[in-house]
């Protein structure tokens, strides 16, 4: 075989064969070398020689990684060649060596089809998992196991521990696991220890440095307040918001700060009715750049982990130890995120037929951040407030204290309230203990079984304190923030589950080989919280209940549920060439009436190994394995609102306005109608094709797939006399169609100055529609929420743009033409097309047969998801590179931040960009229409213009690695040590305007015209990292 690499171990001496096969190596008189062949797509040989060998033969044979590769599946594992359903496995070394905060991050963008988002930079933010699209309109993520185990937060889980991960995403794969699979299933793997392996001890570090990857560019103080006038002007002529004194004082501080103070006393009438009466004393006229203040350049996140593990003849164990210490980005009252892993995992051979095995887990996590009301509504985060500050205003007084801490309209100064306001902390616990044992009675029958025991505490303290605001001498002195008060949350959530399965081998004639599977699984999960908040304490600075003097509330919950299930897998095969399985799965919910709980779930799958056939024989040199495969199946769909949503439950109490022997008396609603429901079904067709060309230096897989899902449950609209609401049914049925396509080239160059070069290359491609089969809509209404048969999910609705109105004359035909969406148009204002020519633009009555003047203007779905993946490794040197992105997506957003001037002076986000791209008589052509001091709800109709563009491609990861020669190891007794710098999210190419991040897509696209708050978020960061692995 020619250009197999021949070398000797510990040294960089070696050589390749010529076109024969053969090769000639020097050895020194008397040493021993060990040769060590290899060759892509075969196994490698190490063999002993000296000089006195002679002539050698080595025979390598083909390798087991492309070709007997074993899967993780569910309850077992299966050859990777003899897999009949669609499953990517992915190894553990792709979350090594990067700077990510948790395993999410490093699976996104990796697997074709396993979607993975987040939609804040915040250390502490989870992921949404979702496998092949959308599967139900009530949503839903992917079910997540870890060595079996069900894991709600993959945050929790160390990277450093994962061995490897299996994503089941058709219904032939996922069966075993019933009612909880239907929107995928992904398993986690974690590193165990080998028998007879000496004990190893590995430290693994990373140290990295985060900045936000977009922030936009703010404007200076006068500019945005000279614009604001001219916004007010617009609508009300003379009018203004910043009078003639005020832009006198900005001027002048603008031009030289230093001798023009930022804070004056007002006793000039400087500051007007626009900012608080009620906050007299003080003109703000400085020039904030509230954003760069926010954050800071740089937050550093530090990880360190060590582990050790080993095996004897009977027994083999690994444990670790994992911490993680990560700074968030504020700059003032500065967030952390703090996780602490511990991971142990024990086996041991008590008798030639019974293995026991422990392994527990445990993390404890630590947020600590600056309070936010409530712990943190999304209308009064911090990012939400930031982007909204007057530039005017100034972060602190002349004495030092924190200014503005008490203005109209809610526009205080947020840094201040950051670092003063108090913090809210949350600690989360999280224990797994698990039991296994693995029986072997008779030859080919393996008995097996586990339980699980899982605690998740998560302990949350809220204080506010108050704040006092200063003014001159002799004005008064307000308190903020008041009253002051403490809460604290406490839940708790206990899970079990018992698993016990058996499987029998057996094979007949060494051609016809049989796997029959059966087993029983049973889960139960109860939750509980109590919270309760006390105010008015006796200290400011110290949140404890019993210093405080008002009671303010209560409140409990508790929940509980229970699956049970009955599987079973039959898997057959002849001579590996034709292959069969069949799943099923017989599953009970507690979250369905007793009537509707059970259901059965079957599966069936086939393959077909051409490449095994005679006839394929002339292309065998060429292609080393092809194989196609089919299956179908049906999983159920647990996923309700509730725990309980089959019952009708009585609302919480209402104050009435009557009395009853002098007391105001509470009531109960009226509870909704009960919900008759049961599961929804999603069936699963899958057309599937794998191959492996020229030694398996080329691989690929493709699959093909159309998934029903039947019976959704949705809430039933009736008349409104009822007096109630409508209860739950299973009224839905939606399809979607996708495929996944995954090519990788792995290949050797010999004799790179003096060296081979091993590279690779993946690129993997994705795409699905969903589309509504049936919905309980007969008048085709378009209103919000509701859906139609031949809808594609993700659908956007609205006008079509004809430009901007130009003049006073077009403004007064407007006034009339486009009168149902504002009564007065005025030059700057969007134009937009009457598509059915009644004369008049509108919405018609919101329905199919009648949506007026809006049609379909793009979808928000993305379209092609790609991953781009490639590596070279030369002489201890590697490097390594992850682009990942979508080729096609439309986005809607109502946002202030996308908008500008949109809502008011108080809260509008305007940035540079905003003013230097609205529309004025000089500037016709400008992207944003004209000013408006009041919202611009005129020219924000869901429309072609400003339908934005969220495809995207980005360099995800690119790490370079340096791993020392054998040979200064050995004398260092040590057996690996790699060095590697990385960078995430270094570069990125879209559509979107500069101040906007692809990642935010998924938060602020709703379609509608009402998310003005949303897209103010966490920045998303960008990474550079340091590290080292050692092994001894």
């Amino acid at each position: 075989m020619p250009g197999v690499n021949i070398t000797v171990q510990g040294t960089t001496t070696g050589v390749t064969t010529d076109l024969s096969g053969s090769f000639t190596l020097r050895i020194r008189d008397g040493k021993r070398a060990l040769l060590v062949a290899s060759y892509i797509g075969f196994s490698t040989k190490k063999v002993w020689v000296s000089a006195e060998t002679g002539f050698l033969k080595i025979m390598l044979e083909e390798s087991s990684a492309s070709l007997n590769e074993v899967v993780v599946v569910g309850y077992g594992t299966q050859k990777k060649l003899n897999l009949t359903g669609a499953v990517t496995t992915a190894s553990g070394e792709i979350l090594e060596n990067r700077p990510i905060g948790n395993i999410a991050q490093g699976l996104q963008g990796m697997v074709p089809n396993l979607n993975i988002t987040f939609n804040s930079g915040q250390p502490n933010k989870a992921a949404n998992i979702n496998i092949r699209g959308n599967t139900s309109l009530n949503g839903g993520n992917a079910l997540v196991l870890v060595d079996g185990v069900e894991i709600s937060d993959l945050s929790l889980i160390n990277p450093q521990d994962v061995e490897s991960v299996s994503v089941l995403k058709d219904a032939s794969a996922a069966a075993v696991y019933g009612a909880r699979a239907a929107f995928g299933v992904m398993l986690i793997t974690t590193k165990k220890g080998a028998r007879n392996q000496k004990t190893k001890v590995s430290y693994s570090n990373n140290l990295s440095w985060s900045s936000p990857a977009r922030l936009p560019e703010m404007p200076r103080s006068d500019i945005w307040a000279r614009m604001w006038n001219k916004a007010y002007e617009y609508d009300t002529p003379g009018g203004y918001y910043f009078n003639e004194k005020f832009m006198e004082k900005l001027d002048a501080h603008i031009a030289d700060p230093e001798h023009n103070p930022a804070i004056l006393v007002d006793t000039e009438g400087i500051q007007n009715s626009n900012y608080s009466p009620s906050n007299p004393g003080w003109a703000y006229v400085g020039n904030t750049d509230w954003l760069s203040e926010f954050y800071q350049k740089s937050a550093f996140m530090q990880q360190h982990n060590v582990s050790l593990s080993g095996g004897t003849e009977r027994n083999n164990y690994y444990a670790s130890i994992g911490f993680k210490d990560q700074s968030g980005i504020f700059r003032y009252g500065n967030d952390s995120y703090k996780r602490f892993n511990l991971a142990f995992n024990f086996d041991t051979k008590l008798t030639s037929w019974l293995n026991v095995s422990f392994a527990t887990r445990m993390s404890n996590i630590k947020n600590d951040e600056p309070y936010m009301d409530n712990g943190g509504s999304s209308s009064q985060t911090w990012y939400y407030e930031v982007y909204r500050m007057f530039p005017t205003l100034s972060i602190f007084l002349p004495n030092g204290d924190f200014a503005g801490m008490y203005l109209n309209s809610g526009n205080y100064n947020v840094i201040g309230k950051m670092a003063l306001a108090g913090r809210n902390k949350k600690e989360t616990w999280d224990q797994w203990y698990i039991g296994r044992f693995d029986l072997h009675p008779l030859k080919g029958l393996s008995i097996k079984g586990d339980y699980s025991w899982n605690r998740y505490s998560n302990v949350q303290k809220f204080h506010r304190k108050e704040i006092k605001q200063t003014f001159p001498e002799g004005g008064p002195e307000w308190i903020v923030e008041t009253p002051n008060y403490v809460k604290n949350y406490n839940s708790n959530n206990i899970y079990h589950a018992i698993n016990v399965w058996a499987e029998y081998k057996t094979s007949f004639n060494d051609v016809h080989n049989i796997s029959v599977m059966g087993g029983y699984n049973q889960e139960e999960k109860t939750y509980a919280n109590t919270s309760y908040t006390m105010t008015d304490l006796y200290d400011n600075e110290l949140p404890i209940s019993d210093l405080a003097i008002n009671y303010k509330e209560n409140a409990e919950g508790a929940d509980i549920w229970r699956v049970q299930g009955a599987f079973f897998r039959l898997n057959y095969d002849y001579r590996s060439k034709y292959l069969l399985e069949v799943n099923g799965r017989y599953d009970g919910s507690s979250k369905y009436a007793k009537d509707n709980r059970w259901a059965f779930f079957p599966s069936a799958s086939i393959g077909w190994r051409i490449s095994e056939e005679k006839f394929f024989e002339p292309l065998s040199k060429v292609v080393d394995n092809l194989k196609l495969r089919a299956s179908v199946g049906a999983l159920g769909n647990q996923i309700t609102n509730g725990y309980h949503d089959y019952m009708s439950i009585l609302s919480g109490k209402v104050l009435t306005n009557y009395m009853m022997d002098g007391k105001i008396v509470n009531a109960l609603n009226i509870p909704s109608l009960p919900s008759v429901m049961t599961w929804e079904k999603v069936v699963t067709k899958n057309l599937g094709l794998d191959c492996s060309l020229f030694n398996n230096r080329l691989m690929g897989t493709f699959d093909f797939y159309v998934r029903d899902t039947k019976d959704m449950v949705r809430s039933v609209t009736l008349p409104a006399v009822l007096g109630t609401s409508g209860g739950k049914e299973n009224i839905a049925d939606m399809r979607t169609t996708g495929w996944e396509l995954e090519l990788m080239w792995k290949d050797r160059i010999k004799n790179v100055l003096g060296s081979h070069m091993d590279y690779f290359f993946t690129v993997g491609l994705s795409d699905y529609q969903a589309e509504i089969t049936k919905y309980d809509n007969p008048n085709g209404s378009l209103a919000s929420g509701m859906y139609y048969e031949g809808q594609k999910l993700g659908e956007i609705w609205g006008y079509v743009t004809d430009g901007y109105i130009m003049d006073d004359f077009e403004a007064a035909k407007m006034n009339y033409v486009q009168k149902y969406i504002s009564s007065k148009w005025y030059p700057g204002d969007i134009r937009y097309k009457d598509l059915n020519g009644d004369g008049m633009i509108d919405q018609g009555n919101r329905t199919l047969n009648n949506p007026g003047d809006q049609k379909v203007i793009g979808n928000s779905t993305p379209r092609y998801r790609f991953n781009l993946q490639g590596g070279i490794g030369w002489r201890g040197f590697d490097i390594r590179a992850i682009f990942e992105g979508v080729c096609k997506r439309d986005m809607w957003t109502s946002s202030d931040i996308f908008w500008g001037f949109s809502r008011g002076i108080y809260n509008s986000c305007v940035t540079q960009y905003h003013i230097d791209n609205i529309w004025t008589y000089e500037n016709p052509t400008a992207y944003y229409p004209r000013l408006n001091a009041n919202g611009n709800k005129r020219s924000k109709q869901i429309q072609t213009k400003y339908l934005q563009n969220a495809a995207y491609i980005r360099l995800k990861d690119i790490t370079l690695s340096y791993n020392l020669p054998k040979s200064w190891l050995t004398k260092m007794k040590m057996e690996q040590v790699r060095i590697y710098v990385s960078g995430m999210n270094l570069w990125e190419k879209t559509g979107l305007p500069p101040f906007m991040t692809p990642d935010i897509v998924d938060q602020i696209t709703d379609n509608s015209l009402s998310n003005e708050n949303s897209g103010k978020e966490y920045a998303f960061m960008r990474s550079y990292s340091f590290g080292i692995n050692i092994t001894f």
